[in-house]
């Protein structure tokens, strides 16, 4: 970190002994955190966004002290990066901002996250006792204006495979909007996609053929995840219908 008095400090939720409980057997979530946040650092850093982060190695880092770090920052903004874990329906992306505050910039980071094609499931804030925050991380950072995103669910399939395979499109969503909000230039960078990493899928299966029917999950198109297992073969004429359907209820909305 630098000495510049930042606008923005980003925050790696957990790390070290702490992998976080939106882990699973693809990632652990300290580590799909510490990426998400370095690839933002260094983006931030190339538009001429003054920004501090938490940590940027696989560390631990108490309540208490991560806290202290984001107040002691001098930043005006948080953004700390989690990923979720709840039941295996549960999906898509949450931003949380203080009972203090507005729901303007969450609310923002939640629309940017969704337009990339995270499903999105709610904006919010909760009370703790006393009508303090819940969240720690609103409760002790002070001044600092703190957002927690929850890009998705570790514990749910669809969610896990659009986290794997484009971290970097959320995180640059958050980037861009960040600035938006800010009012401060933002030039866009060219992303060059991962390999693939799936699960459903058989063995070999070309990643034209994966990212094709991806993009039907993404548009809660197709639902059934067994549908990945059977991508070469015929579609029945009443998964068509239903499909269509289900396109005709998005394109009335």
């Amino acid at each position: 970190m630098n000495d510049t008095k930042p606008i923005l400090i980003i925050d790696p939720g957990h790390g070290g002994k702490d992998i976080g409980g939106g882990s699973n057997d693809i990632f652990k979530e300290k580590e799909m955190n510490l990426k998400i946040s370095l690839y933002q650092y260094q983006r931030f850093q190339e538009l001429n966004v003054p920004v501090h982060i938490t940590r940027d190695s696989d560390i631990y880092l108490s309540p208490t002290t991560r806290t202290e770090i984001v107040r002691e920052s001098g930043a005006i903004y948080c953004i700390s990066n989690h990923l979720n874990a709840y039941k295996p329906e549960a999906r898509g992306v949450e931003t949380i901002h203080s009972i203090f505050a507005d729901d303007t910039l969450a609310r923002k980071l939640f629309q940017a996250i969704v337009a990339e094609g995270m499903l999105g499931r709610r904006v919010f804030s909760k009370a703790g006792d006393s009508g303090k925050d819940y969240y720690f991380m609103h409760r002790d950072t002070g001044s600092v204006k703190t957002v927690i995103i929850e890009y998705g669910f570790a514990t749910n399939k669809q969610d896990t495979e659009l986290i794997v395979n484009n971290w970097q499109g959320f995180a640059e969503a958050v980037v861009k909007a960040f600035c938006e909000y800010i009012g401060h230039p933002y030039s866009p960078v060219i992303i060059q996609p991962e390999q693939p990493i799936e699960t459903g899928y058989p063995t070999n299966t070309p990643d034209w053929k994966i990212n094709a029917v991806n993009w039907l999950y993404r548009q809660n198109l197709l639902t059934d995840q067994s549908w990945k297992g059977k991508v070469d073969e015929s579609v029945p004429l009443w998964a068509v219908a239903t499909m269509l359907q289900r396109l005709k209820s998005q394109l009335e909305k």
